[in-house]
Order: structure tokens, then C-alpha cells, then sequence
């Protein structure tokens, strides 16, 4: 699939989105003029059209986002490599009380781009644990989880 553009996400991908992956998160620094990238798992792919993430509340990105509402996600789905850009980025705020700041954001998918090189496939996809309270993570992440797809 290298260099088709797709204006949606492909049900494999909206999967792929929805179970707390591995992502890079790329905003851009309007000050510095050059991007900014984070590695997140707090994303969600509401639906074909729509995905969902939530940082912490005094991540540089929260500036980022304010003063340019685009990202860019690069995530692992379909033994590729995919490039998911969203616009009209907007924060909303949960209804269910944190234990930590948190500032969550929906962004509508424009472009989703296999920017994998020709002649490979990602056989896995990575993984992550979690190098702290195992219990607490996962409640943390459970909360999360339900908020975004609130």
C-alpha cells in the first residue's frame, strides 16, 4: 500500500487504535518552527473518522496543540507502518474525577498514509510494560480507556 492516502481509517486500523497501543504523537513547536513527538498509549479510534488521546495536563503538547490543533500519530497496524493525521483537534473535558491531571483531545482523521518502506512488514507489533505499580497502571489505563470511548 505504499503511498496511497486514505481519508479514513480501515476497520483494522480503528482495532488496531483501540487497544492502548504503542503510538508517536507529533505535534508542532509554532515558536520553535519544528515538530515535537511523544510516545503514547492513551489513544483511542472513536470510529473511521475520529481519534481520541489523552496526555498529561503539563505536557509541553497541551501549548502545542492549543496554538496548532493538528497531529500526526504513527502507529503499527496491517503488518505496516501507518502515518494518521488529524485536524480540528479540540480538548474535552471527562466527567469522571482523575487521580492525576490529564488533558484529552478528539481530532478528525484527514490522511492516513502505509509509510512503511517497500519490501517489509512489521511481523509484531511492540508492546509495553509498564516499569511501575503493575495494579495502578492498569487501573489508570482502564479509566482512561473508558473515558475516550465515552
Amino acid at each position: 500500500m505504499a503511498n496511497k492516502v486514505e481519508q479514513h481509517l480501515s476497520s483494522h486500523q480503528v482495532d488496531a487504535l483501540s487497544q492502548l497501543p504503542l503510538v508517536f504523537l507529533i505535534t508542532h513547536d509554532q515558536s520553535k518552527h519544528w515538530p515535537i513527538t511523544h510516545a503514547i498509549s492513551w489513544v483511542y479510534a472513536k470510529d473511521s473518522q475520529t481519534v481520541r488521546f489523552a496526555i498529561e495536563a503539563d505536557s509541553h503538547l497541551v501549548k502545542t496543540l492549543r496554538e496548532h490543533p493538528v497531529f500526526t500519530l504513527i502507529f503499527f497496524a496491517e503488518q505496516s507502518t501507518h502515518s494518521l493525521t488529524c485536524t480540528d483537534v479540540k480538548a474535552f473535558t471527562p466527567q469522571e474525577p482523575l487521580p492525576l491531571p490529564l488533558s484529552f483531545y478528539e481530532g478528525r482523521v484527514e490522511e492516513v498514509r502505509d509509510i512503511l518502506f517497500y519490501g517489509a512488514a512489521v511481523t509484531q507489533r511492540p508492546t509495553i510494560e509498564k516499569t511501575y505499580d503493575e495494579q495502578a497502571a492498569e487501573r489508570l489505563d482502564q479509566l482512561v480507556h473508558r473515558i475516550l470511548k465515552a
